[in-house]
C-alpha cells in the first residue's frame, strides 16, 4: 500500500484539498469537497473540487477524470499536457519542489496502485447526483490508499465511504485534526 513521502506528507495535501474545496461554489444540496490525488514520489497527478465543471461533479470524480478516468460522463480524451494544465489550474501546489506529473502515465489501475487520494470529505458511498459512488470510483481506479479529513454525515445521502473503501482492501486514513476546517467550508450546511 502507500505510504506518504514523509510524516507532515499526508497533512500537508489533506490541506491542499481543503484549499480547493473553497473554491467550489456554495449549494444548498451538496458538500463542498476538494481532492488531490499524489503518485508514491509526491508528485501530484490530478486535483479536483465539486462542482468544477458540472454542477453534480464530485471532487475525486473531477480529480480522477483529469486522468482520463471517467465516471459517470464521457472524460474526453485528455492529453497529458491538459492533465497538467488542469493540476495548476486547480491551483495545487507541489510539495518539496517536486513540480507537476507529465502526465506520462495512462491513470491505469497499476499505475496508481501506489498512489494516494486525498480528500476534505469521506468519498461518497451513494449518490443522489449519479449511479456511481465516488467510492466506487476510487476502488476501480486501482488508487491503494486515501486520506480524509471527516466522515459524511448522513444530510443528503448515508456516509459509509470509508468503510466501502477498506472492505475493497485500500488504505484509509482520518486525519481528524483537520475535520473543523473542511467543515468551516460546508457550515451553512451543517447549522
Amino acid at each position: 500500500m502507500a505510504q506518504p513521502a514523509s510524516p507532515d506528507a499526508d497533512v500537508h495535501w489533506l490541506l491542499e484539498a481543503i484549499s480547493l474545496s473553497r473554491r467550489c461554489l456554495p449549494s444548498a444540496t451538496a458538500f463542498s469537497v476538494g481532492a488531490v490525488l499524489v503518485a508514491a514520489d509526491g508528485t501530484v497527478l490530478s486535483a479536483g473540487f465539486s462542482r468544477e465543471r458540472d454542477p453534480r461533479d464530485h471532487a475525486e470524480e473531477s480529480a480522477l477524470a483529469r486522468l482520463g478516468i471517467p465516471g459517470d460522463r464521457t472524460a474526453g480524451d485528455r492529453t497529458a499536457g491538459d492533465r497538467t494544465a488542469g493540476v495548476r489550474a486547480a491551483g495545487v501546489r507541489a510539495a518539496g519542489g517536486t513540480g507537476y506529473r507529465s502526465g506520462s502515465g495512462s491513470g491505469t489501475a497499476a499505475d496508481l496502485a501506489g498512489a494516494t487520494m486525498y480528500s476534505s470529505l469521506e468519498p461518497c458511498a451513494s449518490r443522489a447526483s449519479r449511479p456511481v459512488p465516488c467510492a466506487d470510483l476510487i476502488i476501480a481506479s486501482g488508487i491503494g490508499r486515501v486520506v480524509i479529513a471527516w466522515h459524511e454525515p448522513p444530510i443528503f445521502v448515508p456516509g459509509g465511504g470509508a468503510a466501502r473503501l477498506r472492505e475493497a482492501g485500500l488504505t484509509v486514513m482520518v486525519i481528524p485534526e483537520l475535520a473543523a476546517a473542511a467543515q468551516a467550508v460546508n457550515a451553512h450546511l451543517l447549522s
